[in-house]
């Protein structure tokens, strides 16, 4: 098993909680910088407006003789109606409606009708006013309220610059925060980078965060399952070459001998033999190509109904002249409308292969039986023989590529029940090897544990 280097032990096994230590710290540090900038931010604006309001109330207070103290009206320059004092108050006495005393003699304001806050509405402006009582005299403080917005727009800028010149900084610490939270993942994919494409160990998991380790252990056993194919792959190219070097060779001989011949029976036997050699190397090119496209982890693109006493038949026509050439019985013994789902060219393959197979090794006058019927567990599928059958010790190993027992006197690829197998797999069907009625011959036999009704069967025929 790979294992990540020295010194890369993670001591805090989960994203969350490193992104957490990393990043709660930087918003505390961000938040409490963000505080102390509004602070004097609001300070400094509170500050000048409160300033502005000493200096408004001392301009208008005045002492009399005797040390009474009053109230100014300057309205000697009509400062007031300027922008620069909007944010200012204004300050009106009334008596039986009639103004008695303003600070601001340019501002004409209706007569107050009640106490209380009211709105005020004067040309284009919006006062907003207060007006208390005292014996038969209304006192109204007034203030633009357009100039109450600008004053709290500006403090609100003043507070706002603060949190938005920490963003970068707050960015930042987020930057090398996820950075630091996502180095283990850095680290796989660092080590993955480093593989050759032969390297197919697993990944250490035993120091990896608790997020990263459900898609490492993915990660491992698509690992496993190429490793797997890739072994598959060297074997099944190794057998091919080894199992294509003898029918080349022979062709190659064959071709000698036949430009050597000194007459011409020599040559014509030659030739028969190099025919014999291509019709057998033509053979075994199929069986491969065919074996090599039912790949293990291959699935039916579209399973398709697929009535097996219609397969049976096909079949025996393909194999017809086979069996008439060794004068063997092939034929449909017992047959029932049964309906399988599945790949129809794929089943036909199947078949072809088991009915082949009978047909080489059961000698001349034998009898091959196809049958199909369904029971309790499925449907069943037979193919029954009287040939020489395989021996019990034998049944495990005849799966295996290439492999052909005892009994080499027939042709063949050794590759016929090894695509049966894995076509049987792809159809989610058992085949197994029996021994014969008698215990003589052979018996295949493949369940298929699924039924689709006879009336869905397409014209895949």
């Amino acid at each position: 098993m790979v294992k990540l280097k020295k010194g890369q032990n993670f001591h805090i096994n989960s994203l969350r909680r490193r992104l957490l230590l990393w990043l709660l710290p930087a918003a505390f540090l961000v938040g409490v910088l963000a505080s102390i900038g509004t602070y004097w931010g609001a300070l400094i604006e509170l500050e000048a407006q409160l300033n502005d309001q000493m200096r408004y109330i001392a301009e208008h207070v005045s002492v009399q003789g005797g040390g009474q103290v009053t109230m100014v009206d300057t309205d000697d320059q009509k400062k007031h109606d300027n922008d620069d004092k909007a944010d200012e108050v204004l300050l009106q006495v009334w008596s039986n409606g009639q103004l008695q005393f303003t600070t601001n003699a340019a501002l004409r304001l209706p007569a107050p009708t009640a106490v209380g806050l009211h709105d005020v509405l004067v040309g284009a402006r919006t006062w907003h006013t207060y007006v208390s009582q005292r014996g038969d005299k209304l006192i109204r403080a007034a203030q633009a309220k357009d100039a109450r917005w600008e004053a709290l727009a500006s403090l609100a800028v003043h507070l706002f610059w603060p949190v938005l010149s920490l963003v970068p900084l707050l960015a930042l610490f987020i930057w090398f925060g996820i950075g630091y939270g996502l180095r283990p993942l850095q680290q796989i994919a660092s080590e993955l980078a480093q593989r050759n494409v032969k390297s197919m160990a697993p990944i250490a998991t035993d120091n990896l965060p608790g997020e990263v380790r459900p898609l490492v252990s993915a990660l491992n056993d698509l690992l496993q399952r190429l490793d797997q194919a890739y072994i598959l792959q060297k074997s099944f190219i190794a057998d091919a070459a080894h199992e294509l070097r003898t029918p080349v060779m022979a062709l190659s001989i064959h071709a000698e001998l036949a430009q050597r011949a000194s007459n011409e029976e020599e040559r014509q036997a030659a030739l028969v033999q190099l025919q014999h050699g291509i019709t057998r190397l033509t053979h075994l090119a199929q069986q491969l190509l065919t074996l090599a496209r039912l790949e293990p982890e291959a699935q039916l693109s579209v399973p398709l109904p697929v009535e097996l006493s219609g397969l049976c038949k096909m079949v025996i026509m393909d194999q017809i002249r086979s069996a008439e050439a060794k004068h063997i019985d092939l034929g449909l013994d017992h047959h029932e409308t049964v309906v399988v789902a599945g790949d129809p060219a794929n089943l036909r393959i199947l078949l072809n292969n088991l009915v082949d197979n009978a047909i080489r090794y059961t000698k001349p006058l034998g009898k091959i039986d196809l049958a199909v019927h369904q029971d309790a567990l499925g449907v069943v599928l037979d193919v029954c023989d009287n040939g020489p059958g395989i021996p019990e010790a034998e049944r495990a190993q005849v799966w295996g590529r290439f492999y052909r027992g005892g009994n080499r006197t027939e042709p063949g690829s050794g590759l016929g029940l090894s695509i049966v197998k894995r076509i049987a797999e792809q159809h989610g069907a058992l085949v197994s090897v029996n021994a014969g009625p008698e215990g003589k011959g052979l018996w295949m036999r493949v369940r298929f544990p699924h039924v689709v009704e006879s009336d869905s069967v397409p014209s895949s025929k």
